[in-house]
């Protein structure tokens, strides 16, 4: 009796005309979906669900002048200098662009505004004097201002002066442009020796078109659905790339798959209705098992909640997702409607050798001396996860982006040759309570209590804010001091207050990061909502959160990937031995990424600065690598799985499946290490890390893994592989859905 798998495909068959047009309308929707833009939040920013994220958030839409608004441009001279009157009659020129156009300017900091304040010109003047910084605030929404970013940097010109510009909303621009073309480096790169590579495995145009077709369909259901769901899921940029990164892989490895398997029942002689039917029941069986094993290692990324990784998992998902659907519907329909014309074509490759019986030699040379080549495998796998152990992590800054971009450039210049811009501080959000009036006394004292302690902490160099001052409150605000009342209206509104505290460490440090724990020890402390910001904050936000959940994340990933692979086999031992192959095979890319990123192999290359891994970095590699690595794992079983029930002898079964299955998991491992290595030129340093652990990780999984430790290891297991619970073996041997 057929199971639902088998019958899908013969109804698939005789409706394929209204299976394509169903697709190609899903397509249009999709399209219509994307036409109609997207909700997402922006990925470089804490997430709001930190606190620290929660700071950015409120003094970004209640304080909008002290937030991002701000735009710094760099005049520099070889030979003049800032106070030569040469050099500032050619800042102010260009500076009248600024007033010339739409923008609407709130403020412009120059240094010559007070030439004898020491403080004032140290931020605005550089220590060789050849260098004027100019501060630019721009009124209105920050959405808004990033709109005119373009005219911004081309506002300020200069035949004189060299100009750097940079600022937050700068260096968030380049951001998003850059991610942008790391995409479409990606797919310029990926599909075209996706399909040499296909072109190689089935040598016919018709075939290798196909998954192509798929991958084409795939991406604008998954982009349009991800712009869909951002209107009630948070969403970030970075949810397109895990689109392309993944999706573009795995559509046309399930299609890789569907398609051999068609093409094998048709030269048994099967007739097409048949074939397909057949190619349902084990390839599809197959792929479904294969995508809820990435689905199991992408849903870990969901639990960590407080960060941008749901985002990046559910634009993975959705790929995946897209994948399936077009894989089991629109592919069949397609080979139905094709049937024998997928031979079509045919490409001649000198070398190539389609009945070459490599794998199930090679695989029976491993068997006869197991021991010999298990130990030695394990061994590399080890060694190759070793530099792991000394990783270092961080939450990224500016250093992920290209030591030659503008905006970097002129950041570290500030930081370098500006001397007060090296300044750390820590922002203070005080968010009142509805209703409550921002200058009454009794809020002051309150806070004056948060401030004093703070002032305690090591590392703070002074507290001053009004609010910090309950005195200030016994007169009217007409009679304060005029810095008080400037600090007042730029700091406070009705619903926060915002503290700047300079600090003596550096952003990043493990001295800062102790002092801001410090710090909340007294923030927390006071009845009001009390938050302490900073990227520093976001650090120790990260951390916290990662080390609290990576444990249950990665135990959830673990006991359903068993669950789903014994369902599948029916063994009890095979998915404890896919399980913790897979964690050696990540792990060696783990400490390859080390290498190359963290100690700065390739640096030059890849064009990268050697800084610490990105503390999203590793729960990503491992979500989404686990999930592939068992990808292959699956497809490979169900082969191995299929001999067993045929002849019950392990080592046959073994070296069969690996036959049957090898020149197809090496041909889709290809085609997954060419997509990821177009990110590896990435120019966003988390897209690079992740694309390169992706690689080395399928690499790893597909060489070593599979051809030596797997039928090694089943091969010293024997017929224990196969030894299950006796309430599973009633269903055993039902191979279809």
């Amino acid at each position: 009796m057929e199971g639902f798998l088998s019958r899908s495909g013969r109804a698939i068959h005789q409706r394929r005309g209204l299976v394509i047009t169903f697709s190609l309308a899903t397509v249009l929707l999709s399209i219509v979906l994307v036409l109609q833009g997207n909700e997402f939040e922006d990925g470089n920013a804490p997430p709001t669900a930190m606190e620290s994220g929660r700071a950015l958030e409120l003094v970004s839409e209640e304080l909008p002048v002290t937030s991002t608004n701000s735009v710094t441009y760099i005049f520099s001279h070889e030979t003049l200098t800032w106070d030569e009157q040469e050099f500032e009659d050619s800042v102010r020129a260009a500076l009248e662009g600024l007033e010339d156009g739409s923008l609407g300017v709130l403020e412009i900091s120059l240094p010559y505004d007070t030439p004898d304040d020491g403080i004032h010109l140290a931020r605005h003047v550089s220590l060789d004097k050849h260098r004027a910084a100019v501060f630019v605030k721009f009124n209105g929404a920050e959405e808004d201002i990033e709109e005119e970013v373009g005219e911004i940097k081309t506002a300020v010109e200069s035949e004189t002066l060299e100009i750097l510009v940079t600022g937050s909303l700068i260096i968030d621009s380049d951001f998003d442009r850059l991610l942008e073309a790391d995409e479409r480096r990606a797919e310029i790169i990926g599909i075209p020796l996706s399909l040499i590579i296909l072109l190689f495995v089935f040598r016919t145009v018709v075939a290798s078109l196909l998954p192509m077709a798929v991958a084409g369909c795939m991406f604008p259901l998954a982009t349009g659905l991800s712009f869909y769901v951002s209107r009630w899921f948070s969403m970030t940029q970075y949810s397109v790339s895990m689109i392309t990164l993944i999706g573009i892989a795995v559509s046309i490895d399930y299609s890789l798959f569907m398609i051999s398997r068609f093409r094998e029942e048709l030269d048994k002689g099967a007739d097409v209705e048949d074939a397909v039917a057949t190619m349902m029941s084990t390839a599809g069986r197959a792929i479904l098992f294969s995508g809820a094993t990435v689905a199991v290692g992408l849903c870990s990324l969901f639990y960590f909640t407080a960060t941008h990784m749901p985002s990046m998992g559910m634009g993975a998902f959705l790929a995946v997702l897209g994948s399936l659907l077009y894989s089991l519907t629109l592919l069949p329909a397609l080979l139905s409607l094709i049937g024998h014309g997928v031979y079509k074509f045919p490409v001649r490759i000198p070398g190539a050798n389609r009945d070459s019986r490599f794998w199930e030699r090679f695989s029976t040379k491993v068997m006869k001396k197991p021991v010999s080549w298990l130990a030695p495998a394990m061994a590399i796998l080890l060694l190759l996860g070793t530099p792991f152990l000394n990783v270092q992590l961080t939450a990224g800054g500016l250093d992920t982006l290209p030591p030659n971009l503008e905006s970097r450039q002129a950041y570290e210049i500030l930081e370098e040759e500006f001397p007060a811009f090296t300044a750390s501080f820590v922002p203070i959000v005080i968010v009142f309570e509805e209703g409550q009036d921002p200058l009454s006394k009794d809020l002051a004292v309150e806070i004056s209590e948060v401030c004093d302690g703070i002032r305690g902490v090591v590392g703070v160099d002074s507290v001053d804010h009004p609010l910090c001052s309950p005195e200030l409150f016994d007169v009217d605000f007409a009679q304060w001091p005029e810095d008080a009342r400037t600090t007042w209206s730029t700091t406070v509104s009705d619903s926060v207050a915002m503290i700047s505290i300079p600090i003596q460490y550096a952003s990043g440090s493990d001295e800062a990061e102790q002092l801001i724990k410090d710090m909340r020890v007294f923030t927390s402390s006071s009845d009001k909502e009390v938050l302490v910001g900073s990227w520093t904050s976001y650090e120790v936000d990260m951390k916290e959160h990662l080390v609290e959940r990576i444990p249950v994340a990665l135990a959830f990933v673990l006991v359903v990937t068993m669950l789903l692979v014994w369902f599948q086999v029916r063994s009890v031992l095979v998915p404890v031995k896919a399980v913790f192959m897979n964690i050696l095979s990540i792990t060696a890319s783990f400490g390859l990424i080390v290498v190359v990123f963290q100690e700065g192999l390739l640096a030059g290359p890849l064009n990268f600065t050697p800084q610490p891994l990105d503390l999203m970095v590793p729960p990503l590699v491992f979500g989404i690598a686990f999930g592939l690595s068992m990808d292959y794992e699956v497809l490979m079983l169900s082969r191995i799985h299929e001999s067993w029930l045929e002849t019950g002898d392990n080592t046959r079964a073994v070296s069969e499946g690996l036959q049957a299955s090898g020149r197809l998991i090496t041909g889709a491992a290809a085609i997954m290490i060419a997509v990821f290595s177009g990110f590896i030129f990435a120019d966003v340093m988390i897209i690079k890390a992740i694309g390169l652990a992706l690689a080395v990780a399928v690499f790893v999984d597909a060489t070593i893994v599979r051809a030596i430790v797997v039928p090694s290891a089943m091969r010293l297991m024997g017929r224990a592989n196969w030894w299950s619970p006796s309430f599973s073996h009633s269903r055993k041997d039902k191979g279809d859905a």
